[in-house]
């Protein structure tokens, strides 16, 4: 999970994170959960809104989210 900032138009140019979060399945390979454009903030409730996204989706085997 990382966000990396960058300058979007939108009728005017300003600075919008676009978050991206991956997983690492048990074998090793990678894969993207999803990318998001933020609406210029990368605060608590913007990550929240992701994570319940990601939480409501539905789910083909038991998947896990760790943070180190």
């Amino acid at each position: 999970m990382d966000a990396i900032h960058v300058k979007i138009w939108g009728g005017k140019v300003g600075n919008r994170p676009i978050c991206v979060v991956m997983a690492v399945t048990v074998d090793g390979t990678r894969g993207i959960l999803g990318i998001w454009a933020g609406d210029g903030r990368e605060g608590a409730k913007y990550w929240l809104y992701v994570f319940i996204e990601l939480k409501n989706r539905p789910r083909t085997s038991n998947n896990a989210c760790r943070c180190v």
